[in-house]
């Protein structure tokens, strides 16, 4: 049956002697106008797409697309010249074969842009069922049943308009695939990126779509014709795609371009040259272009590649950094609990010792009392690392509270010599406290934390020092009070300076003194300095000549409050 039904198309020729049977006096404009700029426009978006990035598939099926329009428009133009009923039942069937491929590709291109990845097998066997009856009936009667010799237009049958329907089938499918995907995008440049180019793909198919529908309901092909202008909708939504958002690698189709260009102009020059010496060297000329240009567009490529590595390298960094960042976020918050519920036992253990010294609960033995002290001054280490590190996680974390008053600092220093003198005398240092004759400005200062950080200094000079003195030196000017804490002790090392300051950081020397130390103090010390507003920084000669750390603090300090 399917046999006989093939045979049944059989050529008709028009009898062109009869000048009502010829077809449409005005082909050739019309032709000219609507057919060939848009066949070298779909040309060459194709091959500029394809050759831009030829291992992508996006660029491969984008470049298919466009051989399948341009083949439709070729056998088109075709239809318009031709005279001959053979010749037009073979074009017209073919077109209507070669139109739904258009829009295959097209959709396919639109899932790989809109999703980043293939289309499911699923779905391309839901496709290619779509298709398959329009491959298998169009060269029947099904399709064309006769040729009209009076009008020299093909006979349509109703399966002729199934063509039509998967399209629009096929138009609907990509219009809400786009709409879906579109909506799930957070990234907003890429989200209009895509825009663009689904705005593109959409008008292009629907005017092509749409003029075919049209001429094949009212037979005016010439309206029809329109649609093919769709095409110049795609070119400049992808233009512009190209142009603003680096879409298929806009350097590399430049380049394409220029070096195109610049071949044709003096591939012409070659048929255009009068003299056979100018022939010569235009060929010269034209040979080392083609040259330069292959190395020009293959250096181009291998930039955008490298490009493209550094790019997925930095997306990967990126994400290790976010899990760092939540990684270290946990940290924090481990330690800041962990610190809460290790502070309470602590301060109870100083307390019941404290106590024991004092001889709250009878006379000690000597020999207990030394085991005492040495439990009290382990526990106060441990209750000062325990003190920096809930310190270190709030700054971390942004919930440190400062409270500010106006506070006198001789008062924080006064405090500081009765607390630390007994230390000094026990380990035969002096130390020694020079305050100017005028009293320092009033300053508006969280007094414990600054006091921690002058005690904190302190401290470490005295554990540092071995024998020599330890001064502190307060002065002002009109814009800030500067404290100086000077020692004789084991120095720092001049590469170790510029690291000093940070989490975890102790100096060579120091370490060979104080095993004990954990780097955190100064640490602390100098978050809380900074957030009023002062400076605080460290002066060393290196080993063996001692240490100056200078505290800088603006009289007119600012408020930094901070919500836990």
């Amino acid at each position: 049956m399917l046999m006989d039904t093939y045979a049944t198309i059989k050529p008709l020729v028009c009898d062109i002697a009869d000048p009502q049977l010829l077809l449409f006096n005005d082909i050739p404009s019309l032709v000219y106008i609507s057919h060939i700029p848009i066949f070298v426009i779909a040309f060459l978006l194709g091959i500029f797409v394809f050759w831009s990035n030829r291992s992508r598939l996006e660029n491969r099926i984008f470049f298919g697309a466009m051989i399948f329009f341009g083949f439709w428009v070729f056998l088109d133009s075709v239809y318009w010249a031709a005279n001959r009923p053979d010749i037009i039942m073979f074009v017209w069937t073919t077109v209507i074969l070669i139109e739904p491929l258009v829009h295959m590709s097209l959709l396919y291109l639109a899932y790989l842009l809109l999703t980043g990845k293939d289309m499911p097998f699923s779905r391309k066997l839901v496709t290619v069922s779509l298709f398959l009856p329009q491959l298998l009936f169009v060269p029947t009667t099904l399709t064309l049943s006769s040729f009209d010799i009076a009008n020299c237009l093909p006979n349509e049958n109703s399966f002729a308009y199934y063509s039509y329907t998967i399209e629009v089938i096929f138009i609907f499918w990509l219009t809400l695939l786009a709409i879906l995907k579109l909506r799930s995008i957070t990234d907003v440049g890429q989200r209009k990126e895509l825009v663009y180019i689904m705005t593109g793909i959409v008008a292009f198919l629907v005017s092509f779509t749409g003029g075919n529908i049209y001429g094949s309901i009212t037979d005016n092909w010439y309206v029809g014709a329109i649609g093919l202008f769709g095409m110049i909708l795609l070119s400049t939504f992808f233009a512009y795609s190209i142009v603003k958002y680096q879409t298929f690698n806009v350097k590399l189709i430049s380049t394409q371009a220029l070096v195109a260009a610049l071949v044709l102009m003096n591939g012409t020059q070659i048929f255009l040259a009068k003299t056979y010496s100018n022939r010569i060297l235009t060929i010269i000329t034209f040979i080392l272009i083609v040259i330069l240009g292959a190395f020009l567009v293959r250096a181009v490529r291998f930039e955008i590649k490298r490009k493209e590595e550094l790019q997925i390298i930095s997306d990967r960094l990126a994400v290790a950094n976010a899990e760092l960042h939540r990684l270290d976020t946990a940290k924090s918050e481990f330690i800041s609990i962990a610190s809460h519920q290790l502070r309470t036992p602590l301060t109870a253990i100083k307390g019941f010792v404290s106590l024991l010294l004092e001889g709250a609960y009878g006379r000690l033995e000597p020999t207990v009392s030394d085991t005492l002290n040495k439990v009290y001054l382990a526990n106060a280490r441990l209750m000062n690392l325990v003190e920096n590190l809930l310190n270190i996680s709030r700054i971390e974390a942004g919930r440190i509270q400062y409270q500010f008053a106006p506070t006198h600092l001789e008062d924080i220093l006064s405090e500081l010599k009765d607390l630390f003198s007994l230390a000094t005398h026990e380990k035969g240092l002096i130390l020694q406290f020079f305050l100017p004759k005028e009293p320092l400005p009033m300053l508006s200062l969280d007094n414990a934390k600054i006091r921690e950080v002058i005690s904190n200094i302190i401290d470490n000079a005295i554990k540092y020092t071995e024998k020599g003195s330890i001064e502190v030196r307060a002065s002002a000017d009109s814009e800030k009070v500067t404290v100086t804490i000077i020692d004789t002790g084991v120095g720092i090392d001049p590469d170790d300076l510029p690291h000093l300051f940070k989490k975890f950081e102790r100096g060579k020397n120091a370490a060979q003194v104080n095993v004990s130390s954990t780097g955190l103090g100064l640490y602390v010390g100098k978050s809380f300095i900074e957030a009023h507003g002062g400076t605080i920084h460290a002066i060393s000669n290196g080993k063996g000549k001692g240490s100056q750390f200078v505290l800088e603090l603006p009289i007119k300090a600012p408020r930094l409050e901070k919500k836990p």
